[in-house]
């Protein structure tokens, strides 16, 4: 047996092991009866048939590549299909394997800092549609702008349903160089820009006080690292401001880190007052395990008057915060149903930094209201405002429904139309 066969079936091995993983995962889905098969009939004889499989290809197969460098991908190609194809049997999107470079992705994401254009992409169907831009980022500066049609990168077409995988074709190494190609849908326009990959520092938190009102506008665009630490100077800095009201953005916000959300909603809810959520962690009995908000000794909790904007991408840990702050009466929800996230990922690191998402869980809000699939209905819903439209309708609803609630003990403010675009910096 040559080194080159013995590396081959080493890799196999590997992949066969990961898929072992995913069986007994899979299983515990199940209850203990389809554990309790699985153990008493083993596994050798489904790896068996996998065995038989790679040696039948490996033999017999009239396109096998003649090199080691082409065997080797054509074994890791194998080794991938048979994981994704045991993950799609289970029908779930959110359990799923990740390649190397997949996992890395992820984690930049939850970091905020990362090589790439500056932008955010969400999919309808397979088409890539920019929901954000980074100011003064590459895409910022060559004109791209919400709502534009990513079409083709590097002269291929951008058509997958995979967010991920339509991520990953936006980012890269920093200094290299990429081709976008969008098109506006408001005017069909298309265009074919040259970038580079920069590095990207999406700040997790940012504040500013809207112009003409007494308001602060804190926006938290994904719940990661370095959340609550920015949440807790952008608090602070709320306070020595003499803000009257808060407008939480969470529009766009993916979700992230569910501890981050629980420490979040313990900088504006009392814990005395229950559950950040629910988790039920078996669809057989159906029992509901309280989560509590986390705080910590310091922490003084802030009680001003509250707006909370949502949107369709507004999803997981996001929807977590948005729904209890509105099942505890503590914020008006404003703006458009979420996204409807609410399966719980356990994430599995393997040795080569590939990494496997499993659903263990669903949340509920503490009205045990689902999330999953139905998300979180806001209390006043508003539409979002065209593409190219300078005005934010939802922002400005929010000042109106603060002014109203305000309106006994402050001086009403100026237009929210004109005051709404007009933002002094905070954090």
């Amino acid at each position: 047996m040559n080194r080159q066969h013995t590396h081959r079936q080493q890799q196999w091995y590997i992949a066969r092991s990961i898929l072992l993983c995913l069986i007994l995962l899979v299983a515990g889905f199940f209850g203990g009866m389809m554990v309790q098969r699985l153990r008493a009939d083993n596994s050798t004889s489904t790896f068996a048939d996998l065995d038989a499989v790679y040696k039948v290809i490996e033999e017999n197969y009239y396109y096998l590549p003649t090199d080691e460098a082409g065997q080797e991908q054509m074994t890791s190609d194998m080794e991938s299909g048979a994981i994704d194809g045991a993950l799609e049997t289970l029908d779930d999107a959110y359990t799923r394997y990740l390649d190397v470079d997949e996992s890395q992705t992820s984690q930049e994401s939850l970091q905020g800092t990362y090589g790439g254009i500056g932008v955010d992409i969400v999919l309808d169907g397979d088409v890539a549609f920019v929901s954000a831009v980074v100011p003064e980022s590459p895409a910022d500066k060559a004109g791209i702008q919400r709502g534009d049609v990513i079409e083709q990168v590097d002269g291929a077409r951008v058509q997958t349903t995979d967010i991920d995988e339509a991520t990953q074709l936006l980012r890269g190494e920093i200094g290299d160089p990429v081709t976008i190609t969008t098109i506006r849908p408001t005017t069909g326009e298309a265009q074919t820009l040259e970038l580079t990959f920069e590095e990207i520092v999406v700040p997790q938190v940012t504040l500013a006080f809207v112009e003409g009102t007494s308001y602060a506008w804190l926006r938290i665009t994904l719940f990661g690292d370095a959340t609550v630490p920015d949440l807790d100077n952008a608090i602070a800095e709320i306070r020595a401001h003499g803000s009257t009201g808060i407008i939480l953005d969470l529009r766009g916000n993916g979700g992230g880190w569910v501890d981050a959300a629980r420490a979040t909603l313990g900088r504006f809810l009392d814990p005395s007052v229950g559950p950040a959520m629910y988790e039920d962690q078996s669809s057989a009995d159906g029992d509901l395990i309280a989560m509590p908000i986390e705080t910590g000794d310091s922490v003084e909790i802030l009680d001003l008057p509250m707006v909370v904007l949502i949107d369709g991408g507004t999803a997981s840990a996001a929807e977590i915060v948005a729904g209890a702050l509105k099942d505890y009466g503590r914020a008006t929800v404003i703006g458009q149903n979420s996204f409807g996230k609410g399966s719980v990922q356990r994430i599995y690191e393997f040795s080569d930094g590939s990494t496997m998402r499993v659903t263990v869980a669903e949340w509920f809000t503490p009205s045990k209201s689902r999330i999953q699939s139905e998300g979180i209905r806001p209390d006043i819903e508003v539409d979002a405002g065209g593409d190219t439209d300078a005005s934010d309708p939802m922002l400005e609803a929010a000042i109106i429904h603060l002014d109203a609630r305000l309106a006994p003990a402050a001086t009403p403010a100026a237009s929210p139309a004109a005051n709404v675009n007009k933002i002094t910096p905070g954090i």
